[in-house]
């Protein structure tokens, strides 16, 4: 098989695929995603994935920084140096609270039963307690019909379906309410290597890190490649499709 064979069956790119090959893992973007590459590219030959990356972890290991156990040190002399502040404050912000309130509390009588004697604020009568009572009521009303409105006016939403699937790609028929539809693309993890293709044409790829998000407006169709599915999520005009747990590279297909 060629590296374009080997592409159009993995959907890795051929550099990346020549960079395995070579054993230059500084070509693709994290290690992460080397592993995921190496697993499709056995797979693809009929090599025993598992196996070959039991043999090989070593490769994909990310070499420990020595500053890790003196800022851990660090870490710990703090949170101990810290301790004894937050507890008296927890210890002493409760009853605090509890006065103060009681306090507000009293003087707001105090201050009602004043102005009440000095005849600036007098009781209301019977008749303007009941016309607040009516008006009062007559709102409610007007603010539960607006809601209803509201809520049978949004009753239709964009709508998909999973049509096929596979190992490595899995492809929806949205069913959208306008002529187009929004897709957000967001990593909620740490990092997500993507590649998007709106309507046939290439228009996004990036390493997409820890709370990036990237919104496209489609008419017919987008394909995302993921190079690291489960750090990733997809959303169609505001619903979330089904989380993707497979650590390899995966390409979502949505279409009208």
């Amino acid at each position: 098989m060629t590296l374009d064979d080997l592409q159009e069956i993995t959907k890795i790119r051929t550099r990346y695929l020549k960079a395995i090959e070579d054993g230059d893992f500084n070509v693709i973007p994290a290690l992460v995603y080397a592993k995921g590459f190496v697993k499709s590219y056995a797979e693809a030959v009929g090599l025993d994935a598992g196996e070959l990356l039991k043999k090989y972890s070593y490769l994909f290991e990310k070499p420990k920084e020595k500053d890790d156990v003196v800022q851990h040190v660090n870490a710990t002399v703090e949170k101990e140096s810290s301790f004894d502040l937050s507890a008296l404050l927890k210890r002493f912000i409760k009853p605090f609270i509890g006065v103060l309130v009681v306090c507000l509390f009293a003087f707001g009588i105090y201050y009602m039963i004043n102005q009440i004697n000095k005849g600036l604020a007098p009781l209301p009568s019977a008749e303007q307690s009941t016309n607040n009572s009516t008006h009062k009521s007559q709102n409610q009303n007007k603010n539960d019909t607006t809601s209803s409105d509201v809520y049978s006016n949004n009753q239709k939403t964009t709508t998909f379906n999973l049509v096929n699937s596979t190992k490595s790609e899995f492809d929806y028929k949205v069913s959208p309410v306008a002529d187009s539809y929004k897709v957000d693309l967001s990593i909620p993890g740490e990092k997500c290597w993507v590649s998007v293709k709106v309507d046939g044409v290439n228009t996004y790829q990036y390493l997409m890190t820890s709370g990036m998000i990237k919104t496209f407006d489609v008419k017919n169709s987008i394909e995302i490649l993921m190079g690291n599915p489960p750090d990733a999520k997809i959303t169609v005009d505001g619903k979330e499709i089904p989380h993707i747990d497979i650590p390899a590279p995966v390409t979502v297909k949505l279409e009208k």
